[in-house]
């Protein structure tokens, strides 16, 4: 059973930002490209920011570090969200991915050309200003959208879609609610409304190396490391101060209640903030929902992503995409009797058939 972290509060941000990084490094290793480059980025745009956002980000990072500890120390809901936010299911990775799905192809021929042409032509006709959908593709959205919907995905961080959804255009009423025609601006924001629920709900496609090295954690024919490397031993004072017992913090126990005060080492809060309970009976009890994680555990979560992932590519024809999801529903085969079980059948005479080939009924009697 892992046990929470007991470290010294990072005091400056640069402490904090090795902290981050250190913490980050007991991560799966194909989880850690990501999450390093976060670190780092978001370190780097807050490098000249005023105090008082400079003091919020600080706040932000210590909950971010105290939420990484949690994960590695065992709390196997946190790590799936860490997971889901490394590929790409969840936060900022997510939608840059999503910026690439909907993303317009460059026009490469004649007949592209041609197409591109006309749909500019159509926006003018309507006596209109281009806005974002203009520059969605809107058509491989929808076939992407789709196969997620036969995929028939388990366990996503997003609400599910369904088939109606994917042609946003059928859910617009062609008239308002006086009985005239929807004016074109109205029908255009609705419609724009609709095609940006399809793309908050969509699991955007990985690219193949990724997808690739989920698939082969899942079958256990990965190559090279892909488990988080062992903790190193928190070093232990051995000067006489450390041998000594904590000092206990009569003074807010005098200006707090108890509830507040003991708050930190509550069982439920243990993995976050890595607090003693030295009140109760069993002497620090374990905190709740705390695991050890195994090679089967990791491999378990890590096949969870990628049932949750597709890849995308263009088909040769460049007429369409093939889709391909990690995860398959298992549709069992037609029952069929083995060859012990037919012979009690052996003896059974065949049913007779009350119709000639002619389809007329047989008269009986």
């Amino acid at each position: 059973m892992s046990r929470p972290l007991r470290i010294p509060k990072p005091q400056t941000p640069l402490h904090l930002y090795r902290h981050l990084l250190r913490e980050a490094s007991y991560l799966p290793p194909p989880a850690r490209p990501f999450i390093d480059k976060q670190i780092k980025d978001r370190f780097a745009r807050a490098r000249d920011d005023t105090e008082d956002r400079s003091a919020k980000h600080i706040r932000e990072a210590h909950h971010d570090l105290r939420y990484l500890r949690a994960a590695n120390a065992g709390d196997m809901a946190r790590m799936r969200r860490v997971l889901f936010l490394a590929f790409g299911r969840l936060g900022r990775r997510r939608r840059e991915l999503m910026s690439d799905l909907v993303l317009r192809d460059v026009p490469t021929d004649t007949e592209a050309l041609e197409k591109y042409a006309a749909e500019a032509y159509a926006i003018a006709s309507e006596n209109r200003k281009i806005d974002w959908l203009d520059s969605w593709d809107v058509e491989k959205l929808r076939r992407f959208a789709r196969s997620q919907v036969e995929a028939e995905l388990n366990n996503s961080p997003k609400p599910p879609l369904t088939i109606h959804q994917t042609v946003p255009a059928k859910a617009i009423p062609a008239e308002n609610s006086w009985g005239r025609p929807l004016a074109p601006k109205l029908y255009r924001t609705k419609l724009k409304k609709l095609w940006k629920a399809v793309a908050d709900k969509c699991m955007p496609p990985l690219p193949r190396e990724e997808w690739e090295t989920l698939r082969a954690i899942e079958e256990e024919t990965v190559q090279g490391r892909w488990l988080p490397p062992p903790r190193r031993a928190l070093a232990r004072s051995i000067s006489r101060d450390g041998q000594g017992g904590r000092r206990w913090d009569w003074q807010a126990y005098a200006v707090k209640p108890v509830a507040v005060v003991d708050r930190p080492a509550n069982r439920r809060n243990k993995l976050l903030t890595g607090a003693l309970d030295d009140n109760t009976p069993t002497s620090d009890p374990q905190p709740i929902g705390c695991h050890n994680y195994t090679r089967r555990t990791w491999r378990r979560m890590m096949s969870d992503v990628w049932q949750l992932s597709a890849t995308l590519e263009k088909k040769p024809s460049g007429r369409n995409w093939d889709i391909a999801w990690g995860g398959t529903v298992f549709r069992p085969p037609p029952a069929t009797a083995t060859p012990g079980a037919m012979e009690f059948f052996k003896d059974f005479p065949q049913p007779e058939t009350d119709r000639k080939p002619g389809g007329t009924r047989e008269k009986r009697g």
